[in-house]
């Protein structure tokens, strides 16, 4: 199976033009149409960027006791 993968907008009249096809002329193909996710801006693809950042206790050990040697 070869893939070919476009986007492209629905037209007024509900039309789906696919231009410089790949394929050949009278060759059969099927065609899936998917309904692409929104484009989310950047801060919502980063929605803790520019955040203050807190350290509580940060001299103190982490799973210490998760350690065979200390056991």
């Amino acid at each position: 199976m070869n893939a070919h993968r476009v986007e492209t907008v629905i037209s007024q009249d509900r039309a789906v033009i696919i231009k410089d096809s790949p394929f050949r002329v009278g060759e059969l193909v099927e065609v899936i149409i998917l309904q692409c996710p929104p484009k989310r801006s950047e801060n919502e693809q980063h929605p803790l960027r520019g955040m203050p950042i807190t350290y509580i206790s940060p001299t103190e050990p982490v799973a210490q006791e998760d350690w065979r040697a200390v056991r």
